[in-house]
């Protein structure tokens, strides 16, 4: 559900700055939500720098993680989604790359 409100807030003018990122078009495995990296203006401000994922494939969200920029794992972050697995997924990926998660 919130993956699917901020493509609608998207799609009706985005005054939001925000930007829908998938694997791949039509048929996608992850879904992920996030402001414009050109909008970032506090790198610790984990309130703003809100993202949110929906996933069909699980491992299509861990390459995603582990293997692409689409997560600024340099900023503070808060990351939402509702689907089992999706918090192991990030804690395993920050662990891959020295980071604490709070």
């Amino acid at each position: 559900l919130q993956v699917l409100g901020t493509v609608m807030t998207v799609a009706r003018g985005n005054p939001a700055s925000h930007e829908v990122l998938v694997d791949s078009w039509p048929h996608f495995g992850v879904v992920l939500t996030r402001l414009r990296p050109e909008e970032h203006r506090d790198p610790g401000d984990f309130y703003a720098n809100q993202l949110t994922v929906y996933y069909r494939d699980e491992g299509a969200w861990r390459a995603l993680l582990g293997g692409t920029e689409a997560v600024g794992w340099t900023r503070a972050f808060q990351m939402q989604g509702m689907q089992e697995g999706m918090y192991e997924a990030v804690r395993q990926a920050a662990d891959a790359k020295g980071l604490r998660l709070e």
